[in-house]
């Protein structure tokens, strides 16, 4: 019964993550969740109360999907701030590539001011992240390998924005320099840029901008 239970569940967030991520919270029906999970309407409401709770949890959930991913690269034995930052980067690239549902969640919350991401306090999925960041510089300056100057915070602000931005970008970055960023070959070369970047941030502790737009 738990097993089904559970099953039941995940096809009702599978299904409300796709209309969400498409429509927007205000835009979702979730008419159109139950016919594409093939769950009954009330069963629905059963397991999550109402729309406002079913569209937190998948905003949740989309975030804890790439915790997890985060987690793997703070465990690892490599101490090597380098590697650790450049591990950090592969994995960004790789999970928003195969996560576009994300990329619109995040994009539509930003459009509501963060309303649903403040009251579901999905803030706290970064805090691993903010601390593996904050300890790779600590630990990096303590034995001389980057400047004082380098700031956790600005690193974090950048790796986010140089890899999100490829993706919630993509249709007009795309016209934009005439090139088909959906290549491998033209994701490889990013990954290379960002990384190149953001080492040689951590290297000189100067400000880097160039991945706005």
């Amino acid at each position: 019964m738990q097993q089904r239970s559970e099953i039941t569940r995940a096809k009702i967030l599978s299904a409300a993550e796709q209309e969400f991520s498409e429509k927007g919270f205000y835009g979702a029906r979730i008419n159109e969740i139950a016919e594409v999970s093939q769950v009954n309407k009330a069963l629905i409401y059963k397991y999550f109360g109402d729309k406002e709770e079913l569209y937190q949890c998948v905003l949740l959930s989309v975030y804890e999907r790439l915790k997890d991913l985060e987690s793997q690269i703070i465990a690892s034995s490599n101490s090597d701030y380098r590697q650790k930052l450049s591990g950090f980067i592969d994995i960004y690239f790789q999970f928003l590539e195969d996560n576009p549902t994300y990329v619109r969640m995040v994009m539509w919350e930003n459009l509501n001011h963060a309303k649903y991401f403040k009251a579901r306090q999905v803030n706290k999925t970064k805090d691993s992240i903010i601390k593996a960041l904050d300890q790779i510089v600590i630990e990096a300056k303590a034995s001389h390998r980057i400047p004082d100057s380098v700031d956790s915070k600005q690193l974090m602000l950048t790796l986010i924005a140089c890899s999100f931005n490829y993706f919630s970008n993509m249709d007009t970055l795309t016209e934009i320099v005439q090139a088909d960023l959906r290549s491998e070959e033209s994701q490889r070369k990013r990954i290379k840029a960002v990384k190149d970047m953001l080492l040689a941030y951590m290297d000189s502790g100067g400000c880097d901008d160039r991945c706005e737009g």
